[in-house]
Order: structure tokens, then C-alpha cells, then sequence
């Protein structure tokens, strides 16, 4: 079998070999100066001396291209010396005597086999040289090796050689002995790699220990069985098994991410054209790059997971990056932990040797890190879901300068509201589905409906605006609760059954469709048919998604906080709670009510809240999590920032727990807020400081440079702080019965001020990083005031800080160091 030429393969649309436009206008291509573009002497001989130290050659005849780069770019990673060439196309006798020195060197041969690699001379040359020194290691790509029988390959038998065999026999123009010689070598070569259709990752992973073992470095191992271990948690979410239409979207998508025009397009030859008759270039777009825009709930998501499902095995890994506003650069700038690079900054540590920098810059060389790593030969596909603005949330730079930029094979795909998409990105907009699809969508799992059934599903389609988010709501709706689409239609129609107030800011897609939030209505007055409760509880469920970060979430912490978000707790009933929760692992079952537990099952069964591939976890869409705020008493906040903060007391290392931790961060303090959406008592904003605030700034500085974000974190919470301390000490204390005075509890005074000395040597450092030493100096001063009165002269804490200004602080100033622009 040809798997290049698989009908199952055309049907999900991957690939192995390059397409045939592709190897027709490849350029001239092989690795370390290889390439017959150098033609001056000196750059010859510099190629000639890298090519006799490499220790694995890979040579391809053409139709492997990508294969062979991201083999050598991987090997070049792992510290292998390595070349890579397609020898017909070396331009002059220099570039062959490197590429011949280069085949002599090498201590091991890798040889992509192709269906035309037999009338390549200089690969059947290469095939026979390694042969003969035990050293090949052949990779079948389109081929199986089974099928290499000089006898066949010369009378075209068989569905492969009819199509490719015979001819090749007569273009190769050597001695038929080495031919076949070289035919016969790879059929019986051990150990061999074949290359079929979705196994590509795979395939080359187990090149990688192959070569790993032939050359004794055992750390290539190691690499490749971590790599392999992350691939299933790539992709947030499993594969969507109801997955509905798109089919010409996802056609259209892989055209535009390898840099041509959608696939329609090309096939009627519509090319956009200026009224003069000329055709548009698009030679102004990011390459490798694509925008799926269009309403919330249109399914932008949906169509970049399809195509993640079925096309992740040509990347090394699909890097998913949260695109909402607060999250999208440190999400972007976590993605280093995937690429196994370093981004952080030694901000907290002593800056005495440091060299000042702006932290505007210190940020940038960690994305342009990022960038030159997506920049490789190695194939990345990554995703931005779910982009709200053009401009950055915390500085409001373009984000835009996020993307990386001359990518031979990474591929972005971002998903955004935007109407117009992001300047310079070929933009796909997502339009309605076809009548066909939709009433798929709407029908669900539902056997056949009657005339007058498929007549009212119409009428609710047209009422929703057609948003597919509502279709796939109303047929769960149809399949997991004992009614029918009139029923449904006639509790749209009683809508509404509350009243959400919208704001400007609100997502227009469902603040303008009234039919939407209609049915969103309807569905939950139906649910609170089907149990008692579960109406209430599964809105406040979702209230409480709401307040998390949109990431996966911990169903066990979800849970618990739904189950607080109740009523007002007392301390004690709290401070029960907040032990037993970082008991619970994400798969164990939460301690709380079983409402909660049979809210969430149902909500899973109906798709409004999904399950994550991060076990133990699940996410809701943001439509669902903007209705249920908008309804909702508002409790729900605090019992969020409880439950995260009980977890980061308990050490939470769950994943996404920083993201959980800024939602919780932006909820306790202002930043561009006119207020606070929750206000905790003094002690325990105190704890939630020194337990949360602290270390997730100096994560986000020291593990991956996130600047921006943490300094206007340390400055918020520093105000946050300062501004309960004062209500605390100014606040009237009087009894109960409105007798005597009340004194104030002086540990929770010393809690608070010792919280905000902590904040400002925190801002301290980072200012000293920046060369901002006037402000790192009254950040330094300021502090030592506070903990000179609440702890003392002589105690540790004011000694350190002392000793921080005088050894650090001052003596730069001293020196006169000049100060740099943060």
C-alpha cells in the first residue's frame, strides 16, 4: 500500500510526502552550508571541514523534504553533529565534495526512501556506501519495505510499481548490478522506520533512539520517552467524535496555513483582484500563519481542535496558548516550559552584580527566545484561542509582536471575535452552517422527527441566529431530557425567566441575541423540572466557572466552591472547609453535596460544561460563564478565591494553578476595575499575600519574565493592602451592646504591615533589575519603617531589607549607575 496515496489519509486530510507544487519550486536545500550557495573558496572549505565531523547524515531524494529537516534540526538540538542533503541539487563540485565528505564521515546513515528514491543515483550511491559499512538506517516513507523486489520494480507489479516502477529502472543510468544490489539491501536492512499515514511524530521519535543507541548517547533516549509521554496532553480537549460539517473550512484552512489561497479558491481560480484588473499579492501576510474569526459560538474553537485531532502527527507538539486578554502573554510566554528553554530573570535574588535593564526588554528577549525556537526546522503547530483584543491587556502593545515570524514549519492558527481578524494574518471567517448540518446539530442523538418537529427545530434555528453553540444545546437538550422541540420552543417563547443586565463590555454575540439567551433560559427552567434544585444548583456551578481562569479546571476544587458559594459561611465552617480541600486529589470525589456532583454530570451530558484531557478537570464555554455571572447573586467569587487560596496554603501543584490564582488575584484587587469584586477580612488577606500573591510574582518573574503582569500585581496588591489596613486600624470598634471600646487585635495589624513590607521589597528588586534605584531605594526605606515599628529594630526581616538597601541600593547609586527606562 502506498499510504501516501491512502483514501482514508485523503479523508482526514495529512499527508507524508510533500506536495508536488512544493518539490517543484523547492529551492536548492541540504544542511551546514551544503547547499551549492556558497560558491567562494574559503566558504566551500569552512563546509567541506563541517561536513567531515558530522556523525549522522541524512539523505532524501527530494520528496522528504520536511522529514529530513526536522530530523536534522532535531539531532541538532540534542548536540549531534548532523548534515542533511538532496545531492541532485548540490549546484557545484564543491557542494559534492562536501556532501560526499559528509557520507564518508558519518557514523551513521539515515536514508529517506521514496517512491522515486531507486532512479536517484546518488541515493542508491548512498544506499550501497552505508550498506557496506553496516551504518544504514532506512526510512520508508510512502513505501513499505516488503515492496522492495527488483524483480517487481522492474515489471511494475503491483499497485506501487505499476504506478511508479519501470521507468525508474531506466532513469537511474547506472550498472543494474549496484541497482539491485542497492534494492535487495533495503529490503532486508535492520533496523528500518516506515513512515505511514498519521504515525509521521511517531516515526521520527523512533529514528531519534535508533540513532540514540547506535551512537551511545544515552541522553537522546530520556529526550525522546519525555516527549512522548506529553503527547497526550497537548490539545486541551479529546476529539469531538460529534464533530458537524466544516469540511470545506478545514480544507481551506490547511491551504492558507501553508501559504496559498483557500482550497475553493483555487479550484475556480477566484484570486482577489484590484479594479484595474490586477491580481492582489499576498505576499504582505505572515506566513504559516491563519485567523479563524467570527461570533462567540460559532465554532471557532471546534474547527482549530479538528484540525489539532487530525493533523498533530506532522508537529513535534501542538502548543495551545489562552488568547483572553489578562492571560495571553504569560500563557504565551509559558509555552518555554514546552520548548525545554530558559526565559525566567534572577529578579528576586541580589541584584548587586545584576546589569540594569528595561523590563520592557527583559520581556522581549524571553518572547524572541520563544520565537527563534518556533524559527527551527522542527514543526510546531500552534493555537491562540479565543484572542479578545489586537492590543495587549497590561501594556497595550500589539499582539501581533507575539507571533513568531520567519517559521519554515511551525504553522499559528489563532482563533479570535474580531471582526477583521489581526492585521497581516490571512483571516478565514467562519460563516453559519448549511441547513443540512445544522439540523444534524439540532437533532442529536434523537431518532427521526416528525414534519412538524423539523418545522419548529427551523423556527428555533432562526430564533438563535443560527449560532452553532445554541444548535448542539438544543439537540442535548432533545437527547438527554424527556422533551420534545415543541415543548422546548414554547419555554423560549415564557422566556425570560430572569433578567440579566448587560453592560457595553459584554460579549456582543450574546448580548445582542436575544433568542440566544432565551434559550439559555429555557434549558435551565427545564433542567429544574427534571430534580429538585438542580436548576439553582447547576447556574451556580456555572457562576462559579465564571470567576476561575479560562483554563481546565479542577472539578473537585469547582465543586467545593460551588457548594461554599451557597450562603455566607461562618469562620469556622470556612476554616473546616479550606483543611479539607487540597485533601481531595482531581479524580477523587469532592466532600460536597451530591447536588453539585449530579449538577455537573448533567451538565457534562448536555456540553455546557466539557471534559479536559488534564484528568480530573473540565472548562466551560465563555457563553455559558457570561450568562451565569450576569444571573448570578455574585457570591460565587468568594468562594472562588477561598478555594484557591486553600490550595496554594496546601502547596497546590495542580496544573494551571497560577492561572486560577491571577483569576483570583483580579477578583481581590482593583487594577482597572472602579472596584474589587471581592473584599476579604484583613487576616486573611494578609495570608492570601504572603500564601499566593508573593510567590505567584516571583514565578512569573524568575520562571518565565511575565514583567508587566508582575509588577502591576505587586503594585495593585500593595494598595489593595495598604487600603485595608487603614479601614482595619480606623474602623469604629465598639461592643456588641455599644458599651465599651474594642481594641484592635495588634497580630492582625502586624500580619497586614508585614504583608505590605514583604510587597514593597518585592518591587524593590524588580525595580533594581530595571536600574530604577530612586524608586527601588523609597520601595527599600518605606519597608524598613514598617517592620522597624511591627517587629523591631534588630529583628531578621528589618536586617535583611536594611542590608539590601546599603549593599545593593546605595552603593550602585553611589557609584553612579545611570538608570534605565522600565
Amino acid at each position: 500500500m502506498a499510504a501516501a496515496t491512502s483514501s482514508s489519509g485523503a479523508a482526514r486530510g495529512v499527508r507524508i510526502l510533500d506536495p508536488e507544487e512544493v518539490r517543484r519550486r523547492a529551492a536548492p536545500w541540504t544542511s551546514l552550508g551544503v547547499d551549492g550557495a556558497d560558491r567562494e573558496e574559503e566558504a566551500a572549505g569552512r563546509a567541506r571541514a563541517r561536513a567531515r565531523e558530522c556523525d549522522v547524515y541524512v539523505g532524501h531524494g527530494g520528496d522528504a523534504r520536511r522529514m529530513a529537516a526536522w530530523l536534522r534540526a532535531e539531532l541538532e538540538l540534542l548536540g549531534v553533529p548532523c548534515v542533511a542533503a538532496d545531492r541532485r541539487r548540490c549546484g557545484d563540485a564543491p557542494a559534492h565534495a562536501a556532501a560526499r565528505a559528509a557520507v564518508d564521515a558519518a557514523v551513521v546513515g539515515v536514508v529517506l526512501v521514496t517512491p522515486t528514491t531507486l532512479r536517484n543515483p546518488y541515493a542508491v550511491e548512498e544506499v550501497r556506501a552505508f550498506l557496506d559499512r553496516g551504518a544504514l538506517v532506512p526510512v520508508f516513507v510512502g513505501v513499505r519495505r516488503g515492496d522492495f523486489v527488483a524483480e517487481d520494480v522492474v515489471a511494475g507489479r503491483g499497485d506501487l510499481w505499476e504506478k511508479y516502477g519501470g521507468h525508474l529502472w531506466m532513469a537511474y543510468d547506472g550498472l543494474e548490478e549496484e541497482w539491485r544490489e542497492a534494492v535487495e539491501g533495503l529490503a532486508r536492512a535492520e533496523p528500518a522506520v516506515e513512515v505511514r499515514v498519521g504515525d509521521l511524530r511517531d516515526r521520527v521519535l523512533d529514528v531519534l533512539e535508533i540513532l540514540g543507541a547506535r551512537l551511545g548517547r544515552r541522553a537522546m533516549s530520556p529526550a525522546v520517552r519525555a516527549w512522548r509521554a506529553e503527547a497526550g496532553l497537548e490539545i486541551p480537549f479529546p476529539w469531538n467524535t460529534g464533530f458537524v460539517g466544516r469540511e470545506k473550512e478545514l480544507l481551506d484552512l490547511e491551504s492558507m496555513l501553508r501559504g496559498g489561497a483557500r482550497a475553493h479558491d483555487k479550484a475556480s481560480r477566484n484570486r482577489p483582484m484590484h479594479p484595474n484588473g490586477a491580481f492582489v499579492s499576498e505576499w504582505p501576510f505572515l506566513d504559516g500563519a491563519v485567523c479563524i474569526s467570527g461570533a462567540s459560538g460559532a465554532g471557532k474553537t471546534e474547527l482549530a481542535l479538528e484540525f489539532a485531532h487530525r493533523h498533530w502527527h506532522e508537529y513535534k507538539k501542538v502548543l495551545w496558548v489562552h488568547g483572553e486578554a489578562r492571560y495571553l502573554r504569560q500563557s504565551y510566554l509559558k509555552l518555554a516550559d514546552h520548548l525545554g528553554i530558559a526565559v525566567g530573570d534572577s529578579f528576586l535574588q541580589s541584584t548587586g552584580r545584576a546589569t540594569a535593564r528595561s523590563l520592557h526588554n527583559i520581556e522581549g528577549d524571553a518572547i524572541a527566545k520563544i520565537n527563534k525556537e518556533l524559527a527551527r526546522d522542527i514543526p510546531y503547530l500552534v493555537v491562540i484561542d479565543n484572542l479578545e483584543s489586537e492590543k495587549d491587556w497590561w501594556d497595550r502593545r500589539a499582539v501581533g509582536e507575539l507571533l513568531p515570524r520567519g517559521c519554515r514549519r511551525t504553522r499559528v492558527i489563532v482563533t479570535t471575535w474580531l471582526a477583521g481578524g489581526i492585521e497581516g494574518v490571512r483571516t478565514l471567517a467562519l460563516g453559519d452552517l448549511d441547513a443540512s448540518n445544522a439540523m444534524r446539530l439540532m437533532k442529536g442523538s434523537t431518532r427521526a422527527l416528525s414534519e412538524d418537529d423539523t418545522a419548529i427545530l427551523r423556527d428555533i434555528q432562526e430564533t438563535v441566529g443560527g449560532v452553532p453553540l445554541g444548535l448542539a444545546l438544543v439537540g442535548a437538550m432533545l437527547s438527554e431530557v424527556p422533551i420534545g422541540p415543541a415543548e422546548l420552543r414554547g419555554a423560549m417563547r415564557r422566556a425570560p425567566h430572569r433578567a440579566p443586565t448587560w453592560e457595553a463590555r459584554d460579549d456582543a454575540a450574546l448580548r445582542d441575541n436575544l433568542g440566544l439567551v432565551q434559550l439559555l433560559d429555557a434549558c435551565f427552567a427545564l433542567l429544574g423540572r427534571e430534580a429538585a434544585g438542580l436548576e439553582e444548583v447547576s447556574l451556580r456551578l456555572l457562576e462559579a466557572s465564571s470567576f476561575f481562569a479560562p483554563v481546565p479546571i479542577p472539578a473537585a476544587m469547582l465543586v467545593d466552591a460551588t457548594h461554599a458559594a451557597v450562603a455566607v459561611e461562618t469562620p469556622w465552617k470556612r476554616f473546616k472547609r479550606t483543611m479539607k480541600l487540597p485533601c481531595a486529589s482531581p479524580r477523587a470525589p469532592s466532600f460536597a453535596g451530591s447536588a453539585e456532583q449530579e449538577a455537573l454530570a448533567m451538565l457534562l451530558r448536555l456540553g455546557v460544561v466539557r471534559r479536559s484531557t488534564r484528568e480530573g478537570c473540565v472548562s466551560v464555554h465563555g457563553v455559558f460563564r457570561l450568562f451565569s455571572r450576569k444571573i448570578g447573586s455574585g457570591r460565587a467569587a468568594r468562594a472562588v478565591v477561598d478555594a484557591v487560596a486553600a490550595a496554594a496554603a496546601q502547596g497546590g501543584a495542580a496544573r494551571n494553578a497560577d492561572d486560577h490564582t491571577w483569576a483570583a488575584c483580579l477578583s481581590l484587587f482593583r487594577f482597572d476595575a472602579p472596584a474589587a469584586s471581592v473584599e476579604l477580612p484583613a487576616p486573611e488577606l494578609a495570608r492570601f499575600v504572603t500564601g499566593s500573591v508573593l510567590p505567584l510574582a516571583a514565578r512569573c518573574l524568575a520562571g518565565y519574565s511575565a514583567c508587566g503582569a508582575a509588577l502591576e500585581l505587586l503594585r495593585e496588591a500593595t494598595d489593595g493592602v495598604f487600603e485595608a489596613e487603614e479601614k482595619y486600624v480606623g474602623a469604629p470598634r465598639r461592643s456588641s451592646n455599644g458599651g465599651a471600646y474594642v481594641e484592635l487585635d495588634p497580630k492582625v495589624y502586624r500580619e497586614l504591615a508585614r504583608a505590605r513590607a514583604e510587597l514593597l521589597v518585592a518591587r524593590a528588586r524588580v525595580m533594581m533589575r530595571a536600574g530604577e534605584r530612586a524608586v527601588a531605594k523609597d520601595n527599600c526605606q518605606s519597608a524598613i519603617n514598617i517592620l522597624e515599628v511591627v517587629s523591631g529594630d534588630w529583628h531578621p526581616a528589618t536586617l535583611a531589607v536594611r542590608a539590601f538597601l546599603e549593599q545593593d541600593v546605595l552603593v550602585q547609586t553611589m557609584n553612579g549607575v545611570e538608570p534605565t527606562t522600565v
